[in-house]
Parts: C-alpha cells; structure tokens; sequence
C-alpha cells in the first residue's frame, strides 16, 4: 500500500490501515512528499523521537494513535492541495504561524483531533474565499 494515497482511499480501508498500522516508513514518505524535515513533523504531532527511531529500526508499524495522527497530515495536504498549487506551497502554509490557529501552524494542531478540525475549516474557508 502507498501511504501517499491512503487520504484519497474509502474509509473502511483508511481505518483497515490505521488499525495495522502505518509502516514505519511512512514519516519519511510524508517528510518527502511535503519537503519538510522528520524532526518538525515528529515535533509538531507531539510523537516521541525515541519511539519513531525505534519503530524505523525496528521496521514495526506505528500504533493506531501515531497512524491517526500521520493520517491527519495527509488528509490536510490533500484539501490544502485544493487551495495551493504546489507541494512547496503546501509546506510553507503548514509551517507558518497562523494568527486564526493562536499563532500555531495548522502542522502543530494536527495532534489533536479538535485541532485538525479547526484546520480543516481554515482550508475550506480558504478555498470558498471565506473571510477568516
């Protein structure tokens, strides 16, 4: 399976996937595919550096909790895609402080699921051009 593509896949199969657990791998595809360094992702949804270096060693899956949190990183990129052209794009609007997110990056409020809804609202607004 392609974690790249696990967002764009039906539900029964992402939660199938979350259930197994995402490959230990999948960071480094999700770092690669926004351009962006392991550490700010691993930092910014709260994961344990010791635990993804161990499970990358290891080649054991992420647990459901860490494969939710990695999921939610897709899911966004995916509707931010919507809004922005580029995967640079992307990256950049992840990283940046948000003064609508409390000065957090939407890649911050990723770790929690109340977080990622209030980012998610953020990108749908910014893609129906509703003032934020």
């Amino acid at each position: 399976m392609n974690v790249l593509t696990l967002a764009d896949r039906l539900p029964n199969e992402q939660i199938a996937a979350l259930e197994r657990g995402l490959p230990s791998a999948s960071l480094a595809q999700i770092a690669g595919m926004l351009n962006l360094p392991k550490q700010s992702i691993i930092a910014a949804l709260r994961l344990a550096q010791r635990t993804v270096t161990l499970r990358e060693k290891t080649r054991k899956p992420f647990t459901l909790e860490e494969s939710e949190r990695l999921l939610r990183v897709l899911r966004l990129h995916r509707l931010a895609r919507q809004v922005f052209t580029t995967n640079e794009a992307v990256a950049q609007w992840l990283s940046a402080p948000d003064r609508s997110l409390g000065m957090k990056s939407p890649l911050e409020m990723l770790a929690t699921d109340v977080g990622a809804a209030k980012v998610e609202n953020l990108a749908q607004a910014m893609m129906h051009g509703v003032p934020i």
